[in-house]
């Protein structure tokens, strides 16, 4: 959890609030929505308070370039990390048996 709050952290002090865009960068969005309610919690303080504010404000609180790109990457990073790691607890082996009554057929 520690990792991915980093990620997300260092993604949006480089690129800003406007590197979670669910409308412009969709494909991106779909990666960051691992993150669960804070990449939709992110997406909405994109949409109502960056996309309807005047172009000055835009101008100045948009990030452009590469920090814009590297900061959408963090958050697709953190999200896809945390899918993996459901991933993992779901599907990993099952160890029900694994108890220490289990006896060793080598004896």
């Amino acid at each position: 959890m520690l990792g991915a709050f980093i990620l997300i952290a260092i993604g949006l002090l480089l690129g800003g609030v406007d590197v979670v865009d669910a409308k412009q960068d969709r494909l991106w969005f779909i990666a960051q929505a691992g993150n669960g309610p804070v990449a939709f919690v992110l997406d909405y303080l994109n949409q109502s308070l960056l996309k309807t504010s005047s172009p000055e404000t835009q101008a100045k609180l948009t990030s452009l370039g590469h920090l814009n790109a590297i900061g959408t990457l963090y958050i697709a990073l953190a999200g896809l990390m945390n899918v993996v790691v459901i991933l993992d607890a779901f599907a990993g082996p099952d160890r029900r048996d694994d108890g220490p009554t289990r006896r060793s057929t080598d004896q």
